[in-house]
């Protein structure tokens, strides 16, 4: 009997063949590039058949990750605020063991009309805002903040507790720079569950969210590709209809086609019924040929340490969003490209002399990207 092969097998070999390409050394080079992306020990597991828990850094971050999220849910439930977590955090368990991924924060998200009240709660909890700043954009008009655990003795960030990023919307992907967000339907409230003690959204609904932030990201979010991998290969056959209602409102309906059309082809998976696979149009087509995995996974891996990619405005992000999102703001792609706001060139370049100097440092950079 042919052994079993899963979405982590047929990964692995994608690993393997793009770390040859992109030439690295060291005695496993598809480990190395697994490691960039924060999932060496997932891959080693799968690799070697270990089941037993690793020492490493990641464990006893995800295990306090964890317990940090139990517990402030039941501070939210106390105070009868609806909300769930979504992302690595709530996977652990299913997909993923404590040691397997590197989870940097807890995602929650709350209804825009209980943000105050989860915030006051929050702060009783001991959190404060952290500012933001790596990224750029008005606090008003974004749709959620980052929050740290204050240390009691010294009033200062505790930098052993982890970052909490509270949501109670989603940014647009119709533009690079952050703009007023997109708040969920209020059904999809109502459609909450209890998983590993924590509430969560459905498989086909947490989909929908994991795949915005993978267009948010810029796609190079390797994390996010595999945890959508993994939740579509768990996915009923007529689950198809919701993730891809949910997917466009969110504004990444054409992702979704995309993106899907991706994982059937290179990772082997089944097409789900109610998810239209393919290229719909030209913009959809251009998108499709630059997507196979393999190019995919060699571009976010020489990537990988830039943590401001996908907030930082260039030639090549602003295609990508044209070519990707359901409705790209075509005006305001090209007026972020050539003259973006005063207070963005200031944050990306704050050593500019001037604005002037600012602005020309910003075309080199983005018209050469």
């Amino acid at each position: 009997m042919s052994p079993v092969v899963t979405v982590p097998h047929r990964f692995a070999k994608l690993l393997s063949e793009v770390a040859a390409q992109l030439r690295l050394r060291g005695s496993d080079p598809a480990l190395e590039l697994a490691g960039r992306f924060g999932l060496r020990r997932y891959f080693e597991r799968h690799q070697t058949g270990d089941t037993g828990l690793a020492d490493n850094e990641w464990m006893e971050r995800a295990a306090q990750l964890r317990k940090e999220a139990r517990d402030l849910s039941a501070a939210l439930r106390n105070a009868g605020i609806a909300h769930f977590f979504f992302k690595g955090i709530a996977l652990l368990g299913r997909f993923y063991r404590l040691d397997d991924r590197r989870l940097d924060d807890i995602d929650l998200l709350v209804e825009l009309d209980g943000r105050n009240e989860a915030m006051a709660v929050l702060h009783a909890h001991g959190y404060a805002d952290l500012g933001e700043p790596g990224v750029w954009g008005p606090a008003s008009e974004r749709p959620g903040v980052t929050m740290f655990r204050v240390d009691p003795e010294t009033g200062e960030r505790d930098t052993h507790a982890p970052l909490l990023d509270l949501h109670w919307g989603f940014e647009p992907v119709s533009t690079v720079l952050p703009t007023e967000g997109i708040t969920l339907p209020r059904a999809i409230w109502a459609r909450v569950e209890m998983d590993q003690r924590l509430p969560v959204l459905p498989d086909e609904l947490h989909a929908a969210l994991v795949l915005h932030h993978l267009v948010r990201h810029d796609l190079l979010h390797v994390r996010g590709l595999l945890d959508l991998a993994l939740l579509w290969e768990t996915l009923p056959r007529d689950a198809g209809a919701r993730l891809t209602e949910l997917a466009g409102h969110l504004g990444v309906g054409r992702a979704l086609s995309i993106v899907g059309r991706v994982l059937v082809d290179d990772l082997l998976l089944f097409p789900i019924r109610g998810v239209r696979l393919g290229a719909r149009d030209w913009r959809a087509r251009v998108a499709l040929r630059r997507l196979r995995l393999r190019d995919w996974l060699a571009w976010a891996g020489r990537h990988a340490a830039d943590r401001q990619h996908h907030v930082t405005v260039t030639r090549s992000l602003a295609w990508r969003r044209f070519l990707l999102a359901d409705s790209p703001d075509v005006g305001q792609l090209t007026s972020e490209l050539f003259k973006p706001p005063e207070e963005y060139l200031s944050w990306r370049w704050p050593d500019a002399r001037a604005p002037g100097q600012a602005w020309r440092q910003h075309l080199a950079t983005a018209l050469r990207a």
